[in-house]
């Protein structure tokens, strides 16, 4: 590389450091306690949010034009899914990207475990990812550098063990993904060292290199970190993070047993959903999103977010497939709701007909009978025939009757 070059790397990564530190300024001062001043802050961003989309994204202008909706109207608009965002992509977002191109850089980085090339948008550099597609589907992201600081900037403060002051020293972080993405590699520029565990490797490999490691924060779904605790790679850390699954609290007890204090963060393809607070309780991330609700029953809702910042890849009135349990106020005194729990996949819901109803089946209770029965990691199949489980390292558990 030449001086030249190594010289505008530096000056790019500086000047992306100094967006990283901005979002997170901002981010710091924007802690809601009342909600009526959250709300009205909600109504300014979406605004302008909506108008610039009508504008930039055909698809959101189609949706709003097939309803007669204004952008102001947007409240009004009919819901979508992941989809109908998955067969409008072209036209949906709005860097000029085809659908077949982001799934083909995806695939590739995926395929070869090379996760940094990226796409050229209207916007310039784009990151592109896959999501896990455990909602059955696989979805696909793409963000801009701009909207990569925006998302490092608001989650930092939220993570970051005893912030803003915690940010005075080094971190070495442990992320066990998947999928490495630019997207999780954005907090580098703000005096982290990052680490990415590869999940294709064994356990006991990544347990022992963990362990040489000693990260200071650890990231991972819960059933890896617990995987990684169980094969011996208990180390501690400041602050331990559960993303991408149902935390169970088994699994909990394990982990902070083994890592330390843990938090959750509810991120999908869709977005930052939640984040913790100082006392560790999740909240939805309403000064960024609109989270309206479904109510699904028995105490859970659905959310149906609309992002008020991200444009790349809009979402607008967009339905998750997710099944949430909202709490009540919490000691911190934030004014964002409180989630409670998250209950997993409305798709992962048992139906059975019952006097002429269907009754519905939640992930939770099932997990809760499988323990009694002492199954660790299990799966549940509903077939014409019954219900058939099986969990890690024995044979079928009994099935039960339609």
């Amino acid at each position: 590389m030449t001086g030249t070059a190594m010289g505008t790397d530096v000056l790019a990564g500086a000047r992306f450091a100094a967006r990283i530190a901005r979002a997170a300024i901002r981010e710091h001062r924007l802690r809601f306690t009342d909600r009526r001043a959250l709300e009205a802050h909600q109504e300014r961003l979406a605004r302008r949010q909506i108008a610039w989309l009508a504008e930039h994204s055909p698809y959101t202008r189609e949706r709003l034009s097939r309803q007669g909706l204004s952008p102001a109207q947007w409240r009004a608009l009919e819901a979508i899914g992941k989809t109908e965002m998955m067969a409008n992509f072209d036209s949906l977002n709005t860097q000029g990207l085809r659908l077949d191109d982001v799934l083909a850089v995806g695939r590739r980085a995926e395929q070869s475990r090379d996760f940094t090339p990226t796409m050229t948008g209207t916007d310039g550099r784009i990151t592109v990812g896959l999501s896990t597609g455990t909602s059955g589907a696989q979805g696909v992201f793409i963000v801009s550098d701009a909207e990569r600081a925006a998302w490092a900037g608001c989650v930092l403060p939220h993570t970051v063990p005893d912030w803003p002051r915690g940010l005075l020293r080094a971190h070495r972080v442990a992320f066990f993904l998947r999928a490495e993405g630019g997207l999780y590699r954005s907090v580098e520029a703000a005096r982290m060292v990052f680490r990415f565990f590869d999940l294709l490797r064994p356990v006991e490999q990544l347990a022992a290199e963990l362990a040489d490691y000693g990260p200071t924060i650890l990231v991972g779904p819960p059933s890896v970190l617990r995987a990684i605790a169980d094969a011996g790679g208990a180390v501690p850390v400041e602050r331990a993070i559960s993303v991408a699954e149902v935390l169970e609290d088994d699994d909990r007890t394990v982990i902070e047993s083994s890592f330390g204090p843990l938090v959750q963060v509810y991120q999908a393809t869709e977005g930052v959903l939640a984040l913790p607070c100082r006392r560790g309780q999740l909240h939805l991330n309403e000064a960024h999103l609109v989270v309206e609700t479904e109510d699904l029953g028995d105490g859970l809702v659905s959310p149906i977010i609309t992002d008020l910042r991200r444009r790349s890849q809009p979402m607008v009135r967009h339905r998750l497939n997710d099944a949430l349990v909202l709490g009540g106020d919490c000691p911190c005194g934030q004014a964002a709701r409180r989630v409670e729990r998250i209950v997993g996949r409305c798709d992962d819901a048992l139906l059975f007909e019952a006097d002429g109803r269907t009754l519905r089946v939640w992930p939770d209770f099932v997990r809760a009978e499988l323990a009694l029965l002492g199954a660790g990691d299990y799966l549940v199949d509903q077939r014409s025939d019954g219900l058939h489980a099986r969990h890690a390292g024995s044979s079928p558990v009994p099935s039960a009757g339609p």
